[in-house]
């Protein structure tokens, strides 16, 4: 089962195919709006709101069951991707994707992309991808992994969150033997085929696959 999670980013930033994605729908925040305007059936919507006005506010209330709008007070602990999550781990799924949490203020953007580095997220650090129209962001845990080359995506890139012990990129087009590695970006990698295999024996790597927007290599800013 797979639980997509509506971020309140910017549309234009999210994949031309993403509402068909199967599986059930979580709003968060602002999120739940767009989901509610664009008519998608879902399942939650989570937040304090306070991205809406008043009159957003009403219309998700009177067009949504009220008993699934689950609002908390700006005063919080968890933002609102966090809370979402927090949702997405009551259901049996296998694959969690966020949309609309990158982009716009970077301090929004990187804290959604290190909360899987909190240990209450620890057993679905392998189910979540963030995705847009222009990267597709997952996470691994210890061990000897597979990573599956994304239909689109041309680069591939990977970032120790923390302290990562004894990592080895074993088959993409730049390898990599590296004893300990502290938080940096190892960015514009390529798969040579499908699979790329990647091992390491502590801490959480987050794996990113990208394209230029434009799709023209000569774009590129590295």
């Amino acid at each position: 089962m797979q639980v997509n999670i509506l971020a309140g980013g910017y549309p234009d930033l999210w994949p031309t195919d993403i509402f068909d994605q199967p599986g059930v729908w979580i709003g968060a925040d602002r999120g739940a709006w767009r989901l509610l305007k664009a008519g998608v059936n879902f399942q939650l919507a989570v937040g304090d709101f306070d991205s809406l006005n008043p009159q957003e506010y009403q219309f998700l209330k009177e067009h949504f069951q009220q008993e699934n709008i689950k609002q908390v007070p700006t005063v919080k602990d968890f933002t609102d991707t966090q809370l979402a999550l927090q949702m997405a781990m009551t259901f049996d799924c296998d694959l969690i994707k966020v949309y609309g949490a990158t982009g716009g203020r970077v301090d929004h953007w990187l804290s959604n992309l290190w909360i899987i580095n909190e240990p209450v997220f620890q057993p679905i650090i392998e189910k979540v991808h963030f995705v847009d129209c222009q990267n597709d962001i997952s996470y691994l845990q210890p061990g000897y992994k597979t990573i599956q080359h994304l239909p689109g995506m041309k680069y591939l890139g990977f970032m120790p969150l923390g302290l990562v012990d004894n990592l080895h990129i074993i088959d993409a087009k730049y390898t990599l033997t590296s004893a300990v590695n502290w938080p940096k970006m190892w960015s514009s990698n390529e798969f040579v085929d499908e699979l790329v295999h990647v091992s390491f024996d502590s801490g959480i790597i987050m794996v990113t696959q990208t394209k230029d927007r434009s799709n023209d290599d000569s774009s590129s800013s590295n």
